[in-house]
């Protein structure tokens, strides 16, 4: 147990140490209440801890017995929290709602309309429990299913941060229960990503793409992350189909379709029983070996070392219609191109609005929550 929980079994309230004092100065209740300029009787009541301290009393004290205030102010506190032991329910549903709140944002939730508002804690309370499909929050238990993120990511993603993305990733497990595909295909899967760089300049390629996903087994949906999150997409399995989310963070084409070609090699590659999910943040500094091989294989699909090949000699004046034929030889939408080098600080991301379209507006509604 620890050492803040334990209960002293007698804590002496101020009256005591005043008794003291009067003794050391072998003074009498009427002596000290003179000087202290009150009553007998006001006196004698605190005297049995029957009386708070004032600030203004605990000042009259400090300069009678050339102590501080504070020191008055201390043991009335201590010992009035030590007569009421048993928590309040204010206080046991202050407790609760922090902790709730440490690890769920809320209203942040409540804006994306993923818990509805509250009027009152039970309310609130009740909704979580909805949101979670428990009885009872167990909040030891929630923790250690955190454990897993806080291993994979870098030191300033700390426990807040880490427990609210579980709380996104909950939300994208029941999301994906919603979809309904058919079986897992993986080969169907591998020959649409080694095609994926046509659908960037394919007419309605997002839509396109998406449902040659779902014909390969894949779900595929966009959940919009939460405050502090700062993920960009994940990759699970739901029910025995792999599970593309997108969030819709920056909403760019270039960044579409490479959080798509990321997740996808964790899919092909990574999942398994050991890593059982993948939540990504594309700009962390530091990421592991899978990350990097992620990262490495979206790369390849979306053509970034023959981009710059092409586009080397004519770096140092750049123009739009460079990048349009380097788009032209490669197949690769030159929003895709604006990216990389953007990315890569080769141009300034004040570029990065060339070409470039908000995806979210072309997506099927249907793949948007």
């Amino acid at each position: 147990m620890a050492t803040t929980k334990l209960r002293p079994a007698r804590n002496f309230g101020p009256g005591y140490f005043i008794r003291e004092q009067m003794e050391y100065r072998n003074w009498s209740q009427e002596d000290l209440s003179e000087v202290m300029s009150i009553t007998p009787k006001h006196l004698n009541k605190i005297l049995q801890d029957k009386q708070a301290i004032t600030l203004d009393m605990a000042k009259v004290l400090s300069e009678v017995f050339e102590t501080s205030p504070q020191y008055w102010l201390n043991l009335d506190a201590n010992y009035r929290i030590w007569l009421e032991p048993k928590k309040s329910e204010k206080e046991i549903q202050a407790e609760l709602k922090a902790k709730i709140y440490e690890r769920m944002p809320i209203r942040d939730m409540i804006h994306k309309n993923w818990l509805p508002n509250f009027t009152n804690f039970n309310e609130l309370y009740r909704s979580v429990l909805a949101f979670w499909n428990v009885d009872k929050l167990d909040f030891e238990a929630w923790d250690q299913k955190t454990v897993p993120l806080l291993a994979r990511k870098s030191e300033s993603f700390n426990q807040y941060k880490a427990a609210y993305t579980y709380t996104w990733y909950h939300k994208a497990i029941q999301t994906a229960g919603r979809y309904k595909v058919g079986e897992y295909n993986k080969e169907l899967l591998i020959e649409l990503y080694n095609d994926l760089h046509l659908y960037t300049i394919q007419e309605n390629g997002y839509n396109v793409f998406i449902n040659k996903l779902n014909e390969a087994g894949v779900v595929f949906f966009v959940l919009p992350h939460l405050q502090k999150t700062y993920l960009d997409g994940a990759a699970f399995y739901s029910n025995g189909n792999p599970v593309v989310v997108y969030t819709g963070r920056f909403k760019r084409i270039d960044n579409f379709w490479f959080t798509v070609a990321h997740e996808i090699c964790h899919i092909l590659n990574h999942l398994n029983t050991h890593e059982t999910f993948f939540v990504d943040n594309f700009n962390d500094d530091e990421i592991n070996e899978l990350e990097a091989d992620a990262n490495e294989h979206a790369s390849c699909q979306l053509k970034h070392k023959e981009i710059y090949s092409y586009l080397k000699p004519k770096l140092n004046y750049l123009s739009q219609q460079a990048i349009i034929d380097c788009a032209n030889a490669l197949h690769i939408h030159p929003a895709v191109i604006i990216g990389k080098l953007a990315y890569e600080k080769t141009i300034s991301y004040t570029n990065q609005n060339l070409f470039n379209e908000n995806v979210l507006e072309r997506i099927d509604p249907a793949f948007i929550n």
